[in-house]
């Protein structure tokens, strides 16, 4: 039985450890232990009225194109659902946190907030914010 535990316990340790750094080049792991240098990928989902859906793609596509000009900006694109036409997904990537945050400064983007205010069916919405590194995939 101890033999069992000990196993499951140093099977545990191995897993943890490789959670934080597995498949990492050592000159790549900085980006673990510090949050700063992770790029951010956001997914905000977004319901629009019914009557607003073509008017919002517009919206959309105005603050893409002066988005994709941003240097942090990795990639921003707006998904419509098959099932849900009224459904959108915004993927966001970002180089870091601080990029994100600057865009939200951008003229392009408090146009875009002014043009789609009242174009949403929901109060809030819930975003998917995730930080990741991306040369853990290389």
């Amino acid at each position: 039985m101890k033999r069992v535990v000990l196993g499951a316990m140093c099977a545990a340790m191995m897993l943890a450890s490789c959670g934080n750094n597995c498949g990492a080049k050592a000159e790549d792991s900085s980006c673990i232990a510090k949050k700063d240098s992770a790029e951010v990928v956001l997914n905000i989902p977004v319901k629009i009225k019914p009557e607003f859906v073509a008017a919002y793609k517009v919206a959309f596509n105005k603050c893409q194109a002066g988005t994709l000009q941003e240097d942090a900006c990795l990639e921003y694109e707006i998904f419509q659902s098959y099932a849900d036409s009224t459904e959108f997904h915004i993927f966001e990537r970002w180089h870091n946190k601080a990029g994100h945050l600057f865009h939200m400064t951008t003229e392009h983007f408090n146009v875009y907030m002014e043009e789609t205010k009242g174009m949403s069916e929901q109060a809030k919405t819930k975003m998917l914010e995730t930080y990741v590194c991306p040369l853990m995939n290389d």
